[in-house]
């Protein structure tokens, strides 16, 4: 009874220990400004939907058109997943979308999405802006499969939110992938990335 008491208490440390996905600016400190509650709506106003750079010293030339296919600005903004069927025409220009942030409080930030200038989602998602000048999205994903730690795995992500030098907007991201057997861990997919989306208003 004992042991199976002990192994529950591992279990459910562990569990509270999951979120070890964490931010690096590595690829980006000299390219944001620091927002302070004075100037945090700077957030605010209209982006691209789609990157037009990738941070990443070590391949300085992504290729922007195939990031396009699979990022967007507000699955990172509300880490809601949808799916756009006419991506061949968001890439041909021929349908536009576009991102619009606003400041509603110092923790809560409203993210519109409009297609073709009509706003056809809009949300409010919680925050908090930090003493480095950046804002954290209250939208952690955590997915487990099996029984964490014992037999499967979690996979968690977080972001944040800085204004770029060139007052666009930079989204980073961290996210990490562990799994186990019997308490045996291997190490999974764990990256810091960084993106650039275009300030259009």
């Amino acid at each position: 009874m004992k042991s199976t008491f002990r192994i529950f208490l591992i279990l459910l440390i562990s569990i509270s220990l999951l979120n070890c996905a964490s931010f690096s600016t590595k690829n980006f400190k000299n390219d944001y400004t620091s927002i302070n509650p004075g100037n945090l709506h700077s957030f605010d106003g209209k982006f691209s939907f789609s990157p037009i750079k990738k941070f990443d010293k070590k391949n300085e030339h992504s290729n922007i058109d195939n990031l396009k296919k699979h990022i967007n600005l507000y699955n990172f903004i509300t880490n809601e997943s949808v799916k756009f069927n006419d991506i061949d025409s968001i890439l041909n220009g021929r349908v536009n979308y576009q991102i619009e942030l606003k400041i509603i409080t110092d923790k809560e930030i409203s993210v519109e999405l409009f297609k073709n200038n009509q706003s056809i989602k809009k949300q409010q998602i919680k925050g908090e802006l930090k003493k480095d000048g950046m804002f954290y999205l209250d939208n952690k994903f955590l997915k487990c499969t099996g029984i964490p730690y014992l037999f499967g795995g979690c996979q968690n992500n977080k972001r944040r939110i800085a204004i770029s030098n060139t007052n666009n907007l930079i989204v980073n991201e961290a996210l990490d992938n562990t799994g186990a057997l019997l308490f045996l861990f291997w190490a999974g997919q764990s990256y810091n990335s960084a993106y650039e989306f275009q300030r259009l208003e």
